[in-house]
């Protein structure tokens, strides 16, 4: 059988094998039944199939533990963040009212020199 070798190299190894004669190997028969092998799967399959039923069940079961024994308590003053930010600007307002009110009783005390 020649082969289109594309350069000199190829060209060799096709005359060295082109007279060889290669044998398909004959596939002797398994050592394990075909039959036996697709059972021993399948039994695989469903022991790895009922310990994911098993483990889904447990995590349904402590999930259900685990939030009958959750206590809620109610929060005592629960605010909006409009409410929040309304009181945060409250209290600028009144701070700077106050350092408003504390410069002018400071100026009241002492008034300016005035030059002449």
């Amino acid at each position: 059988m020649a082969v289109g070798a594309q350069d000199s190299l190829d060209k060799a190894l096709v005359r060295k094998y082109q007279s060889l004669k290669v044998d398909n190997a004959i596939i002797e028969s398994s050592m394990v039944d075909p039959n036996k092998m697709m059972e021993t799967m399948n039994d695989y399959a469903n022991a790895h199939m009922e310990a994911f039923r098993i483990q889904q069940a447990l995590r349904n079961i402590c999930t259900k533990a685990i939030s009958m024994n959750i206590h809620y308590t109610k929060m005592k003053n629960v605010k909006t963040k409009q409410e929040r930010m309304r009181e945060a600007a409250r209290k600028i307002v009144a701070a700077q009212m106050a350092k408003k009110n504390e410069l002018a009783q400071k100026l009241a005390k002492d008034p300016r020199p005035q030059f002449a």
